[in-house]
């Protein structure tokens, strides 16, 4: 049966446990009580309840507003609790591309550091033991220009920010980033999660998706 389109929202798999999606960049994951702005949450429960009233569509992870790509969300306790359970011990797989600025050097490693949020909503890697959280991110350069490089980021942990400040933090901001790059951003974020792996709530069966690299960044290298 052909599943109803969502607006705003590719549904990339649905079942009774679960629903992902391929999230736009510019839509909040969810947000606080009485937001007004839409969000990818509100989106779906009110998808879910059409359908069945009994479910409850639940938060597992999400990415940041500017950001694009795949995110899963439970429906219903069990499916909540057991995929919430393998984030928590990161045995989920999630793999994002990003174009930076400039070129890595060594292209390829990991970066890991403790975070803090600011009160702007900011967050910058602290030299403080006592402070912030772990942070830890994988990546490699798998194509280059004379300004910008294509690279595949492995998120070990999965803070705010966290891909976006630690490669900034390195010299080389994402594109297109209006917090962390210095370059007046002209386009969207540069930074889309192409690759979900995760074990099925109810079956236990690995589960991957994956998405083509997006049109926009895919465009940057056929201009470079």
């Amino acid at each position: 049966m052909r599943l109803p389109r969502v607006p705003h929202l590719e549904i990339v798999h649905e079942d009774e446990d679960l629903i992902v999606i391929n999230k736009p960049a510019g839509l909040l994951t969810s947000t606080v009580p009485h937001e007004k702005r839409p969000t990818a949450i509100a989106i779906l429960r009110d998808r879910v309840a059409k359908q069945d009233p009994r479910a409850r569509v639940g938060v597992i992870h999400r990415l940041d507003r500017d950001a694009a790509g795949l995110l899963v969300f439970s429906k219903n306790h069990d499916a909540f609790r057991a995929l919430k359970e393998q984030f928590l011990h990161h045995s989920v797989k999630r793999i994002y591309m990003a174009i930076v600025e400039g070129t890595p050097k060594p292209g390829e490693g990991t970066i890991k550091t403790r975070l803090v949020e600011h009160v702007d909503g900011t967050v910058h890697s602290t030299r403080r033991g006592d402070s912030g959280e772990e942070a830890i991110t994988h990546f490699k350069t798998i194509r280059t220009t004379s300004h910008y490089s294509l690279l595949r980021v492995t998120l070990e942990t999965g803070k705010k920010h966290q891909i976006r400040v630690h490669l900034s933090e390195r010299g080389h901001p994402i594109l297109n980033d209006p917090l962390y790059a210095k370059l007046k951003p002209t386009g969207e974020l540069m930074l889309c999660a192409t690759e979900l792996h995760f074990d099925h709530p109810r079956t236990r069966a690995r589960m991957r998706f994956t998405l083509p690299l997006p049109r926009a960044m895919a465009a940057v290298f056929r201009e470079g």
